[in-house]
């Protein structure tokens, strides 16, 4: 879908240092009510469209979004960004591995800020909530109690795998893993552990990882 009207606009950065400004992105579904988004794709980058309902999304319901995808030579599958309100900025590093069913909800926030590091991996099924949609208060003050701050924040070369949930206000340090199946609901910023639970707690210091298959 065309996001070029209301001074929306998708920006392509080319291997060979060009950048043109396109109607849509193949792989890539884009839906945009608000005006002043900005969506830059740095290439190489493949969006995997196995079927039309698995294709990756972005949803903005409000203005002035600024979405950056860094370059990768995995391809991006099903990844899913919705209900993003106003003045947010969304960052996705350099080589993610996604492996399919991705998916960053905004809650329709705004002021908020979505970064992955470089060199992630992701199994299926991982979730990113940046708030709430309902409302958790007080009864006497009336304070709301659940209010997204920040929003999310994930080091580099972090390995999250499936089935997990990242809530609100987290920050993930560098280097560390996310086992199957946690829910984060705090900021683990010491580097090389593994993270996991419901919540997740630090299991284990000291440990490393990486992306190839293991074979027997």
């Amino acid at each position: 879908m065309s996001v070029n009207n209301k001074n929306n606009s998708i920006l392509v950065h080319k291997q060979n240092g060009r950048t043109v400004k396109v109607r849509n992105y193949f792989g890539l579904t884009i839906r945009c009510k608000g005006e002043n988004n900005i969506i830059e794709i740095f290439e190489p980058i493949e969006f995997k469209r196995r079927l039309l309902c698995n294709r990756s999304k972005i949803k903005i319901k409000g203005n002035n979004n600024h979405i950056i995808f860094n370059s990768t030579d995995k391809w991006i599958a099903n990844l899913k960004i919705l209900e993003v309100g106003s003045n947010n900025k969304i960052v996705i590093g350099k080589n993610l591995f996604q492996s399919g069913s991705c998916k960053v909800d905004f809650c329709k926030l705004n002021n908020l800020n979505f970064k992955i590091g470089e060199d992630c991996m992701f199994g299926q099924n991982v979730e990113f909530m940046l708030g709430d949609w309902h409302s958790i208060y007080d009864i006497n003050t009336n304070e709301r109690l659940n209010v997204s701050k920040f929003g999310i924040n994930i080091g580099n070369h972090v390995w999250l795998a499936r089935n997990t949930t990242i809530l609100k206000d987290v920050k993930i340090g560098n280097n560390n893993i996310v086992a199957y199946g946690s829910i984060v609901t705090k900021n683990f910023e010491t580097e090389n552990c593994v993270i996991a639970g419901s919540p997740a707690k630090v299991r284990k210091y000291n440990v490393g990882w990486d992306s190839k298959i293991i074979k027997n």
